[in-house]
């Protein structure tokens, strides 16, 4: 071997060395990373920044946490459930958190994983809103401001406004007490105005996750105050809110079969307007025909009667133009009905009938070219 090659041998060696030892010694954190500096298993030094850091090799240890903001969603097991709220309603809340790491060297020293970490921010989160929503009214955490909600129902504004009219004429129960809220709205019926609608809202949704936000941040840091460390656990509470806000399963039915009845009621007043409607137009439509078929019989009267004068009006022209022959034709239609059959007629030398007879020529024979038989039967005598 030569010593060139000999010398190109020993560089690679020490290469192939000297990644080992560099990784050993050498640790690169990215900008979505925290990395905390471990010796002996405690925390001695924490980066926060992107870049190239050195360690003791053998001796530190590199633990690498995120940067960036972490969220926790309650699941089915994190929900609060069977909380009374201050008017009385049992609901179950699904809440939600964003917290981050401000100081990897305390939060690594007081809570050590992201599990815990995230463990400490879930248990003060629920105490604290289990604590504040008992305090307040189910209006107040599901409205923010008191503007106008109703029920939609896809119901046509003609439709409401019936409701309004039937609920403004309708009896007032004697059994509701006079306080009682309703809606607020004059044009809109009370049974279109979910309950909580009803209610003032002086704080709201908002504000009160905001109380609930500053009292757990607070709760966190009292908590590492505790174990002696006066800026806390290192973690920061970015944000808290309420995902789903349901019923109670008993209540949460209830409510269904409400909504089911008041929707059944608003069906069966719908049937029941439309079948009005359509008497209406039945009644309206045979009024209308009646009045076309009376309009029609009267004018076909008054064409007939001015037809029928016309005809007698000519009738009497016709007769006052030829009555004397119109006398005699009547005058020969009594005669000839009067004579069918064995009739026995008594005229006296003075009738008109028995003059006229004898003013009348006999008929005359028909005249024939043939000879006769009984000429030629008997010949004349000579």
């Amino acid at each position: 071997m030569t010593p060139r090659q000999r010398l190109a041998a020993l560089i690679g060696l020490a290469l192939v060395l000297a990644i080992p030892v560099a990784r050993s010694v050498c640790y690169v954190v990215n900008e979505r990373e925290l990395a905390v500096l471990l010796q002996f298993g405690e925390p001695v030094a924490s980066r926060t920044r992107p870049g190239l850091y050195f360690k003791t090799p053998f001796i530190q240890e590199v633990l690498r946490l995120p940067k960036t903001l972490q969220i926790w969603h309650g699941d089915q097991q994190a929900k609060l459930v069977d909380v009374p709220t201050a008017d009385g309603k049992k609901i179950e809340v699904t809440l939600w958190a964003v917290w981050r790491i401000t100081d990897p060297v305390k939060f690594v020293r007081t809570l050590r994983t992201l599990e815990n970490g995230e463990s400490r921010v879930k248990a003060f989160v629920r105490s604290t809103a289990r604590d504040t929503i008992t305090t307040h009214n189910l209006a107040e955490l599901i409205r923010s401001t008191d503007r106008k909600m109703t029920y939609t129902l896809g119901l046509p504004p003609e439709v409401v406004a019936a409701a309004s009219r039937d609920a403004a004429a309708r009896p007032k129960d004697p059994n509701k007490p006079a306080d009682a809220v309703t809606s607020t709205d004059p044009d809109v019926p009370d049974f279109l105005v979910p309950p909580e609608a009803r209610e003032p809202v002086s704080l709201g949704r908002l504000k009160i996750m905001e109380q609930i936000k500053q009292t757990a941040s607070n709760a966190l840091l009292e908590d590492g105050r505790k174990d002696g460390d006066s800026q806390g656990r290192g973690v920061e509470l970015v944000d808290v809110g309420i995902s789903r806000v349901e019923f109670v399963p008993q209540v949460r039915e209830a409510a269904f079969d409400r909504a089911i009845s008041l929707m059944e009621a608003i069906a069966a007043k719908a049937i029941a307007e439309g079948e009005q409607r359509k008497k209406e137009i039945i009644n309206r439509t045979g009024a209308e025909v009646s009045k076309i078929e009376g309009e029609g019989k009267q004018e076909a009267n008054v064409l007939r009667g001015k037809v029928d004068a016309e005809v007698i009006d000519d009738y009497a022209k016709a007769i006052r133009e030829s009555g004397d022959f119109y006398n005699f034709s009547r005058t020969l239609e009594a005669y000839k009905t009067a004579f069918k059959g064995e009739t026995r007629l008594i005229l006296t030398t003075d009738g008109e009938l028995l003059k006229m007879i004898k003013t009348l020529e006999p008929a005359k024979p028909p005249k024939s070219d043939a000879p006769s038989v009984t000429a030629a039967e008997n010949p004349p005598k000579p």
